[in-house]
Protein backbone atom coordinates (compact mmCIF):
# COMPACT_ATOMS: atom_id res chain seq x y z
CA UNK A 1 0.00 0.00 0.00
CA UNK A 2 1.36 3.42 -0.86
CA UNK A 3 2.01 6.07 1.78
CA UNK A 4 -0.90 8.26 0.50
CA UNK A 5 -3.41 5.40 0.62
CA UNK A 6 -2.27 4.44 4.12
CA UNK A 7 -2.64 8.04 5.30
CA UNK A 8 -6.11 8.33 3.72
CA UNK A 9 -7.16 5.04 5.33
CA UNK A 10 -6.03 6.23 8.79
CA UNK A 11 -7.87 9.53 8.27
CA UNK A 12 -11.06 7.67 7.31
CA UNK A 13 -10.85 5.46 10.41
CA UNK A 14 -10.20 8.47 12.67
CA UNK A 15 -13.18 10.39 11.25
CA UNK A 16 -15.43 7.32 11.49
CA UNK A 17 -14.50 6.66 15.12
CA UNK A 18 -14.99 10.34 16.00
CA UNK A 19 -18.46 10.41 14.42
CA UNK A 20 -19.43 7.18 16.15
CA UNK A 21 -18.32 8.46 19.56
CA UNK A 22 -20.10 11.79 19.03
CA UNK A 23 -23.37 10.07 18.13
CA UNK A 24 -23.13 7.73 21.13
CA UNK A 25 -22.44 10.69 23.40
CA UNK A 26 -25.42 12.55 21.99
CA UNK A 27 -27.70 9.56 22.59
CA UNK A 28 -26.54 9.40 26.18
CA UNK A 29 -26.97 13.11 26.87
CA UNK A 30 -30.23 13.80 25.06
CA UNK A 31 -32.35 11.97 27.59
CA UNK A 32 -30.81 13.76 30.57
CA UNK A 33 -33.78 15.68 31.97
CA UNK A 34 -33.49 18.40 34.57
CA UNK A 35 -36.62 18.98 36.61
CA UNK A 36 -37.39 21.67 39.16
CA UNK A 37 -40.58 21.71 41.23
CA UNK A 38 -42.73 24.19 43.11
CA UNK A 39 -44.62 22.20 45.73
CA UNK A 40 -47.76 23.78 47.15
CA UNK A 41 -48.07 23.39 50.91
CA UNK A 42 -51.70 22.46 51.40
CA UNK A 43 -53.00 21.57 47.96
CA UNK A 44 -50.88 18.44 47.26
CA UNK A 45 -50.03 20.09 43.97
CA UNK A 46 -46.74 20.45 42.10
CA UNK A 47 -45.90 22.75 39.22
CA UNK A 48 -42.68 21.63 37.57
CA UNK A 49 -40.56 22.92 34.73
CA UNK A 50 -38.41 20.33 33.00
CA UNK A 51 -35.60 21.07 30.57
CA UNK A 52 -34.21 18.47 28.18
CA UNK A 53 -30.97 19.12 26.25
CA UNK A 54 -31.46 19.39 22.48
CA UNK A 55 -27.76 19.14 21.59
CA UNK A 56 -24.66 17.45 22.93
CA UNK A 57 -22.46 20.53 23.06
CA UNK A 58 -24.82 23.52 22.89
CA UNK A 59 -26.78 24.90 25.85
CA UNK A 60 -30.16 24.58 24.11
CA UNK A 61 -33.14 22.91 25.74
CA UNK A 62 -36.71 21.84 25.14
CA UNK A 63 -38.82 23.14 28.03
CA UNK A 64 -41.93 21.54 29.53
CA UNK A 65 -44.43 22.70 32.16
CA UNK A 66 -45.96 19.90 34.23
CA UNK A 67 -48.89 19.89 36.64
CA UNK A 68 -49.03 17.11 39.24
CA UNK A 69 -52.02 16.77 41.57
CA UNK A 70 -52.17 14.16 44.36
CA UNK A 71 -49.06 12.47 42.99
CA UNK A 72 -50.45 12.03 39.45
CA UNK A 73 -49.23 13.94 36.40
CA UNK A 74 -52.32 15.72 35.11
CA UNK A 75 -50.88 17.63 32.16
CA UNK A 76 -47.56 18.29 30.43
CA UNK A 77 -47.19 21.16 27.95
CA UNK A 78 -44.26 22.02 25.74
CA UNK A 79 -43.08 25.58 26.32
CA UNK A 80 -41.07 27.88 24.07
CA UNK A 81 -37.63 26.27 23.62
CA UNK A 82 -34.48 27.71 25.17
CA UNK A 83 -32.01 28.64 22.44
CA UNK A 84 -29.22 29.32 24.92
CA UNK A 85 -29.55 31.19 28.22
CA UNK A 86 -33.32 31.68 28.22
CA UNK A 87 -34.67 28.70 30.21
CA UNK A 88 -35.70 30.62 33.37
CA UNK A 89 -39.37 31.14 34.19
CA UNK A 90 -41.04 33.21 36.90
CA UNK A 91 -44.01 31.68 38.72
CA UNK A 92 -46.91 33.88 39.90
CA UNK A 93 -50.11 33.10 41.82
CA UNK A 94 -53.15 34.73 40.20
CA UNK A 95 -55.65 33.18 42.63
CA UNK A 96 -55.57 30.17 45.00
CA UNK A 97 -55.80 27.63 42.15
CA UNK A 98 -54.55 29.66 39.20
CA UNK A 99 -50.88 30.31 38.44
CA UNK A 100 -48.93 32.04 35.70
CA UNK A 101 -45.60 30.82 34.36
CA UNK A 102 -43.71 33.59 32.56
CA UNK A 103 -40.56 32.95 30.54
CA UNK A 104 -38.48 35.20 28.32
CA UNK A 105 -40.67 34.65 25.26
CA UNK A 106 -43.88 33.02 26.51
CA UNK A 107 -46.51 33.19 29.25
CA UNK A 108 -48.70 30.30 30.38
CA UNK A 109 -51.62 29.90 32.79
CA UNK A 110 -51.72 26.80 35.00
CA UNK A 111 -55.30 26.12 36.12
CA UNK A 112 -55.15 23.54 38.91
CA UNK A 113 -58.95 23.06 39.07
CA UNK A 114 -59.31 22.49 35.32
CA UNK A 115 -56.03 20.54 35.08
CA UNK A 116 -54.81 22.64 32.16
CA UNK A 117 -51.77 24.60 31.05
CA UNK A 118 -52.68 27.12 28.36
CA UNK A 119 -50.88 30.02 26.75
CA UNK A 120 -52.02 33.32 28.25
CA UNK A 121 -51.76 35.68 31.22
CA UNK A 122 -53.45 36.21 34.58
CA UNK A 123 -56.63 38.26 34.60
CA UNK A 124 -55.36 39.76 37.87
CA UNK A 125 -53.47 43.00 37.36
CA UNK A 126 -51.11 42.29 40.26
CA UNK A 127 -50.30 38.58 40.56
CA UNK A 128 -48.19 37.43 43.54
CA UNK A 129 -44.61 36.47 42.70
CA UNK A 130 -44.02 32.92 44.00
CA UNK A 131 -40.49 32.26 42.73
CA UNK A 132 -38.31 31.36 39.75
CA UNK A 133 -37.29 28.21 37.89
CA UNK A 134 -33.64 28.84 37.12
CA UNK A 135 -30.40 27.15 36.11
CA UNK A 136 -29.22 25.14 33.12
CA UNK A 137 -25.81 24.72 31.53
CA UNK A 138 -23.26 24.40 34.33
CA UNK A 139 -25.75 25.57 37.01
CA UNK A 140 -28.16 23.08 38.55
CA UNK A 141 -31.82 23.46 37.56
CA UNK A 142 -33.91 24.45 40.62
CA UNK A 143 -36.99 26.29 41.82
CA UNK A 144 -36.18 29.21 44.13
CA UNK A 145 -38.98 30.71 46.24
CA UNK A 146 -39.57 34.45 46.47
CA UNK A 147 -37.71 34.47 49.80
CA UNK A 148 -34.64 32.93 48.10
CA UNK A 149 -34.62 34.99 44.88
CA UNK A 150 -36.10 38.41 44.26
CA UNK A 151 -38.33 38.82 41.25
CA UNK A 152 -36.29 39.25 38.08
CA UNK A 153 -37.77 40.74 34.94
CA UNK A 154 -37.07 38.21 32.19
CA UNK A 155 -36.07 40.19 29.11
CA UNK A 156 -33.96 38.79 26.28
CA UNK A 157 -30.68 40.57 25.91
CA UNK A 158 -29.46 40.33 22.33
CA UNK A 159 -25.88 40.63 21.55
Amino acid sequence: MTQNKLCACRYFVLVSVTLLLASLLQLGCRGAKHRAEYISKGDKMIIAVEIVPKHTFLAEYDRFAILVVNGKEVVRSKLFPDSGGYASSNLYRCSPMLYMLQGYFDTWVVDVNAGTITEGKCQSSNPEYVGIFEGGGSRSWNFYSSSERKEMKLEPKGG
